[in-house]
């Protein structure tokens, strides 16, 4: 694809698209039914689906870096999104036919490394299709597209899952249960994922040495790259956003990946009755504004400052969540407020990270990125399980324990981000 100064519209719409899959395919698998077909249709634990979900981190976080700055030495982008999102979306559709916790949670650990891994190469490509004075209303644009995405995984879900959309009977459609919600899902991802896997990629100028100062794209690439960041002083403030994002995205993506059970469990909210899917409609919907608002304030101020501020909110939201227990105010008043931080956190991060890395690097540096945030979900779901584990017999407070625990990480996230500069504001591809 083309890397001028100009955006190539059929770029952007397709690169748009694609967030419309993955985040689509992320609510309906990640965020919602799989955890609670493993919980409530399994009989498995809190801490099963943290394993499942920990050990496809682990793999994703030693590949990343080194399929990143092997994209970098071949200057080739599209070999590696269409591999892994072929791997998402296959299991996505075994999910909707296999019987068994045990073959349950294998499948859905490759399908999440597909899922993670070609965040990678979609991520690196935003500097390629966005001119610098728009990266962040691009970045937004992507976002909104990937939440309608999400409000349509929402409907799909309470579609296949209750039969029911609103209250309301859909002809030929019953109840299915949390099961029959992956096969749909899985279509509707593919078929918005198409316009980038087809779309002619102009190869960029190839990495002579894989980016970094050794060349190697063996298994110790990663730890070559902390060193670097280490030493380097003029890679310092990648180090610390990649320190703060490791701490923020713990919290983020563990409270998103058991969202649905904490809904479910403490607020009294039912997948069944269509109560939950509300909720996620309710999340979903400000989040596209969100990702749009926060696009516009990264260009207007700047993806740090808007970076903060969406840390602010979700910090507010989730300290909210630990207390309250009502079900109108959780719609009413909390939902809203997550939606928009929800909506703001990848389109202020993907900018500043481009700000603070050479752009013949993009694609080793935003595998870092996902490096960091994979330990980060290594993490989190593995604390989030043993504190329920381990509080079982205090009911719903375990929960509420588990999700006070996450509050610590984003507060220690923030801290660390406001030592990171602004970075370069002219930074685009090369």
């Amino acid at each position: 694809m083309a890397e001028s100064a100009e955006a190539n519209p059929g770029a952007v719409h397709a690169w748009a698209l694609y967030d419309f899959s993955t985040t689509a395919f992320y609510m309906n698998f990640m965020s919602t039914y799989f955890a609670l077909w493993v919980v409530k249709d399994q009989h498995g634990t809190d801490l099963d689906y943290g394993w499942a979900k920990s050990a496809s981190m682990l793999v994703v976080a030693l590949l990343s870096p080194m399929l990143g700055a092997w994209s970098d030495r071949l200057g080739r982008t599209r070999p590696f999104l269409l591999t892994f999102t072929g791997l998402f979306l296959a299991g996505g559709l075994a999910l909707g036919h296999v019987s068994g916790l045990a073959a349950g949670l294998v499948i859905f650990g490759l399908a999440n490394v597909g899922l993670q891994l070609a965040s990678v190469f979609y991520n690196a490509m935003l500097p390629a299709v966005a001119p610098p004075d728009r990266v962040g209303r691009i970045s937004g644009y992507g976002r909104a597209v990937g939440y309608v995405g999400s409000l349509m995984a929402v409907l799909l879900g309470m579609a296949f899952a209750t039969g029911k959309l609103f209250g309301q009977s859909v002809p030929g459609l019953a109840a299915g249960g949390n099961q029959a919600v992956f096969v749909p899902t899985a279509l509707l991802a593919g078929a918005a994922a198409l316009p980038l896997l087809w779309l002619r990629e102009r190869p960029r100028e190839a990495s002579v040495t894989g980016g970094g100062s050794t060349g190697t794209l063996g298994p110790g690439r990663w730890l070559a790259l902390v060193r670097e960041l280490w030493t380097d002083p003029r890679l310092r403030g990648a180090g610390l956003f990649l320190i703060s994002g490791f701490l923020f995205f713990d919290t983020i993506n563990t409270i998103r990946d058991f969202m649905s059970i904490y809904l479910v469990k403490v607020v009294g909210l039912s997948e069944t009755a269509g109560t939950l899917q509300r909720f996620l409609l309710v999340v979903v919907g400000c989040s596209l504004v969100g990702a749009l608002g926060f696009g516009w304030l990264a260009d207007r101020l700047s993806p740090r400052r808007a970076l903060l501020v969406v840390l602010g909110l979700l910090g507010a939201g989730f300290a909210a969540m630990v207390v309250v227990r009502e079900p109108a105010l959780v719609l009413g008043a909390i939902g809203p407020v997550l939606g928009l931080a929800f909506g703001g956190v990848l389109v202020t991060a993907r900018p500043l990270l481009a700000r603070l890395v050479p752009a013949e690097r993009r694609g080793e540096f935003f595998g870092l990125f996902v490096l960091a945030n994979d330990f980060a979900a290594i993490l989190g779901p593995l604390t989030w399980g043993l504190v329920v584990q381990g509080l079982a017999s205090q009911g719903v407070v375990a929960y509420q324990v588990a999700l006070a625990v996450q509050l610590v990480f984003l507060a220690l996230g923030f801290a660390v981000l406001l030592r990171v500069p602004e970075g370069d504001v002219n930074a685009r591809a090369s």
